[in-house]
């Protein structure tokens, strides 16, 4: 199996990242507690990605490529497309059409760079990527309303509504996306075109979530996004109970070609087994055995796709 590109952090999306810390920190230049409030979902809201991506992890940086380029990029064309909009036609249309429209399209290409870049095998990991890009635009922008927020003595109903109540709003929208990009690769068909059928509901979904606020029609919206949202949890779930079952099935027809031993045979696709033998090798051996059991992983779901 040929070497991979060592994969690294962008520098573009660094800057971009600073960009937009600085453009929205013009929001809260007297409120600076409002980008600390803005970390804290991230604390609850990351574990749950990484719990979803603990049987194939997506390579660190591009995870953190994901993240950066939803809090930097992403946030920088969308607000500047809301504030065209805002003035143009009012807020009203800068929430219904443009947020949705603008916003949604950029979390996509942060997506399909990680697609680009052969980081997607499957519906999961365009769901992980999703994620990331979805948090790291959320960070940016609770920022902005949570100075808001602080400024008007109303941080605690904010917080509860953003921070605790809907956390995974973007990434829930963008999730779509995700999954209709990581199903067009598993399937060995362009995930440019299948982007595009994931972004309509995407964008749907988030101005309706917008709409709701504005029309009045709070009540009804928020139990349409819950249920989904009950659903989509519940069949991400099983997606990855039955990528460890794959696995797991595999293992016995790769024990040959690729020299797995009987530890390895009892412990991939066992993560609990996995994580308990991982702890018990020294520290130095420690990544050298993730990047095995990850390529192992790998290929078992790759093979079963062709």
């Amino acid at each position: 199996m040929p070497e991979a590109p060592k994969l690294k952090i962008r520098r573009t999306l660094v800057v971009l990242f600073i960009l937009s810390l600085l453009s929205v920190g013009a929001y809260a230049v007297e409120t600076p507690s409002a980008f600390l409030f803005a970390l804290i979902p991230l604390a609850y809201t990351i574990p749950a990605f990484i719990w979803l991506d603990r049987l194939e992890p997506e390579p660190r940086a591009m995870r953190w490529n994901a993240f950066l380029w939803g809090g930097g990029i992403s946030v920088l064309v969308g607000g500047l497309a809301n504030e065209f909009t805002d003035a143009s036609f009012g807020t009203t249309a800068a929430l219904v059409i443009s947020a949705p429209v603008a916003e949604e399209i950029m979390k996509t290409l942060g997506i399909l760079g990680a697609a680009k870049r052969n980081q997607i095998d499957s519906p999961l990991d365009g769901v992980v990527y999703a994620g990331y890009v979805g948090l790291g635009f959320a960070m940016v922008e609770n920022i902005i309303y949570f100075s808001q927020a602080i400024a008007d003595d109303d941080l605690g109903l904010v917080f509860v509504m953003r921070g605790l109540f809907s956390p995974f709003a973007h990434p829930f929208f963008t999730l779509w996306v995700g999954l209709a990009i990581g199903t067009a690769v598993r399937r060995g068909r362009s995930p440019r075109f299948a982007a595009m059928r994931g972004i309509l509901l995407a964008m749907a979904l988030h101005a309706s979530w917008n709409a709701s606020g504005v029309n009045g029609f709070f009540a009804l919206f928020l139990l349409g996004h819950i249920v989904l949202f009950v659903i989509v949890v519940r069949r991400l779930r099983r997606m990855r109970r039955e990528e460890i079952e794959l696995v797991r099935s595999r293992l016995q027809q790769l024990a040959f070609s690729h020299n797995l031993s009987p530890v390895e045979l009892d412990a991939y696709g066992d993560l609990r087994a996995t994580r308990r033998l991982r702890q018990g090798l020294p520290r130095k051996d420690r990544p050298a055995f993730d990047e095995r059991r990850v390529m192992i992983t790998k290929i078992a779901l790759r093979e079963q796709q062709a």
